[in-house]
Order: C-alpha cells, then sequence, then structure tokens
C-alpha cells in the first residue's frame, strides 16, 4: 500500500501514488503498521487483503475494508459495468446471476447490444 502510493520507483506507482491516491497520514507514519491495525482491525483470515471502497480513493478508514480476491476482482476500475431496470452490477456479476457465459455477454456489449439484449439475447 504505501510503496504503491508513495514510492515512485514501485511498479504499481502509476497505477495509485501517480494518479494521486495517498495512504491515510497516520498509516504512513513510524508507527503506522499499528495504527493501521488500530483503525482497520486484524485481517479476517489468509484469504483477505485490503480493498479500497472507491478505487478513485485514498487508503483511508472511511474508504478501506478487508476483501477477498474475488471481492476485489469486481471492484475493479477495468470492470464492465452494465445497467439493467435501474440495477448497476459488473458484466461478469450479471453473467453469472443470468446464467449466461461471461463471454456471451461481453461479446454482445462489445457489438453494441442493449442490456436487455445482452442478458436474454436477442428476439427473432
Amino acid at each position: 500500500m504505501k510503496a504503491r502510493c508513495m514510492n515512485n520507483s514501485a511498479p504499481a506507482f502509476a497505477d495509485y501514488g501517480g494518479r494521486g491516491i495517498k495512504v491515510f497520514a497516520r498509516w504512513a507514519g513510524a508507527d503506522g503498521f499499528e495504527r493501521f491495525l488500530a483503525d482497520m482491525g486484524r485481517r479476517p483470515s489468509d484469504g483477505y487483503s485490503i480493498e479500497r471502497i472507491d478505487n478513485n480513493g485514498n487508503y483511508e478508514p472511511a474508504n478501506c475494508r478487508w476483501a477477498t480476491a474475488k471481492e476485489q476482482g469486481r471492484n475493479k476500475r477495468t470492470n464492465r459495468l452494465l445497467t439493467y431496470r435501474g440495477v448497476t452490477k459488473t458484466l461478469i456479476e450479471w453473467a453469472e446471476d443470468m446464467s449466461i457465459r461471461y463471454c456471451t455477454a461481453y461479446a454482445r456489449m462489445r457489438n453494441g447490444w442493449d442490456a436487455h439484449d445482452i442478458l436474454h439475447g436477442r428476439k427473432k
């Protein structure tokens, strides 16, 4: 977290510090890790790591949570979002909910289909 945001030599710096994402000052200092633990608590299990709720926001208590790799994968800025009947989800979540293959839904989206047709197929 600190390297991504504060070390411009870090491989991921461009996607974090380079975009202006900062680490909460309380977490960045000499006792930062202890303060981080006091604010966030210990990791629930090995399957969790820290995640920013708003990917454009900073690493700070109100914007961080413990999340699984699957949860984090669904909270990436590169995800394709689809709004159908007023509900917005990632395309993969819609595909799972509607029992269609993601690659089918993605191809439909890429070809400019509307949300209904992406999820239900074109009517003939």
